[in-house]
């Protein structure tokens, strides 16, 4: 069974560093990368606390070995050039001979807050002095832990898939998509650009997880119409398939990645009367903006990309139906989506991207409602979260059906398959 690091260090060290942001209910977006067209910059990590305004995107540089002046301002260098404020510098070991009041100088010159990350255990009171709220559960930062591993192994599986000619065509496609919308779209200035974008890679890529498992099954691409593959149905409901799976979730990436970049601008347009701004009415399909007014009369609406990325990547995306008081009293806690508001922020997908019968299904004898399309790896962060909150160690004991017990431990397995396997299994 996998564990998390007790010592993390490089990516996993960043992977702790996201978790405490994301369980403190900020946006967080990881490996931002700038190519034109080689690589210029690489953000660690970036963050936002939507419960602030204005706005404002905040970098941070993770070193978990060791490191000097020079890349602390090779760090500042890039947030002058991206326009950012300073951010944060985390490190795990200090900086050799270099006294501590050169850093509190540099400090006081660049605005960059140095945070020394000597136990995971002091990782609590270093982002309480950020200013940012408690996290409302103390397991919440492991299980983000557990959800970010998933996700770069789900993308690593896109990466061997290339290497090793499984699907060859399909995870190119997917690997550009993914570079698209956690890199590219970050680097356009203009907020209308980045919606246009997006909304283009989104409606050219909706069939990228089918058409992955119709090539691995028939060594044939078709992006537009794949017909339908047993390899997809033994990705979607048996957990098997990873890079079916990544297309899966890079789908639902990039929706909520839509969902954000249209909040920031309606919040830009709206709360802090830029001016300068086209109407986005121009730009987006008729349905969208309407849908887009309507959502935006919530109190809780700034909070919406907090709440998609919560409810995807750490609840699995899914509901239960007989414990809604209780999901939705926690999903208020994480999110900061008043309780009443709930059911308006569970309805953006079927407002934003309507599909015939809506994106969310009850299965049969299931008690939960789930969002359909759900890589069953991604699922499977939502089974164990339930076993976290209930404080049991085994699905049986959570009171289920025989049917929704035997989809929980499929989707379970499926996420702890994926961080046991040895890399050249993530394609099988």
């Amino acid at each position: 069974m996998a564990e998390l690091a007790k010592d993390p260090n490089g990516l996993e060290l960043e992977d702790l560093i996201a978790a405490h942001f994301a369980s403190r209910g900020c946006y967080v977006e990881m490996g931002v990368k700038e190519r034109s067209p080689d690589e210029i910059l690489d953000l660690d990590v970036v963050w936002t606390d939507y419960k602030r305004d204005p706005l404002l995107p905040l970098p941070v540089e993770i070193k978990s070995g060791d490191w000097g002046i020079g890349d602390v301002f090779k760090f500042y260098g890039w947030t002058k050039y991206l326009g950012l404020q300073s951010g944060q510098f985390i490190h795990k070991k200090p900086i050799g001979r270099v006294q501590p009041e050169t850093l509190e100088h540099i400090k006081k010159k660049t605005g960059i807050s140095f945070l020394y990350l000597q136990s995971n255990e002091e990782a609590g009171r270093h982002f309480q002095e950020l200013g940012l709220d408690q996290s409302c559960d103390e397991n919440l930062s492991e299980l983000w832990r557990f959800s970010f591993w998933i996700q770069r192994r789900l993308f690593k599986s896109l990466s061997l898939s290339i290497k090793t000619g499984h699907c060859k065509a399909s995870a190119r496609k997917a690997k550009e998509y993914y570079q698209l919308i956690n890199s590219a779209v970050f680097f356009i200035p203009e907020i209308l650009e980045r919606i246009t974008a997006l909304l283009k890679a989104h409606f050219d890529h909706q069939e990228l997880a089918a058409t992955a498992a119709y090539e691995i099954e028939t060594g044939n691409v078709e992006f537009k119409s794949p017909p339908q593959s047993r390899i997809f149905t033994d990705a979607y409901y048996g957990g098997k398939h990873f890079p079916v799976q990544a297309c899966l979730y890079l789908a639902h990436r990039a929706r909520l990645y839509i969902l954000k970049v249209l909040v920031d601008y309606w919040l830009s347009v709206n709360e802090r009367g830029v001016k300068k701004c086209i109407p986005a009415r121009f730009l987006l399909p008729s349905g969208m903006v309407g849908a887009l007014e309507e959502m935006a009369k919530a109190k809780s609406f700034r909070m919406f990309p907090v709440f998609w990325q919560t409810f995807l990547f750490s609840w699995g995306g899914f509901i239960w139906k007989d414990k809604l008081e209780e999901e939705y009293a926690a999903l208020e806690k994480e999110t900061g989506v008043q309780r009443d508001e709930i059911p308006i922020a569970l309805s953006v997908f079927d407002k934003l991207f309507p599909i015939k019968d809506g994106w969310f299904r009850s299965p049969s004898g299931d008690a939960r409602s789930v969002l359909i399309l759900m890589p069953p790896a991604m699922r499977g962060v939502g089974a164990f979260r339930r076993l976290m909150m209930a404080n049991l160690d085994k699905y049986n004991e959570l009171g289920l059906s025989r049917e929704v017990l035997k989809r929980m431990q499929i989707d379970h397995n499926s996420g702890a398959r994926i961080l046991d396997s040895a890399e050249e299994d993530l394609v099988n």
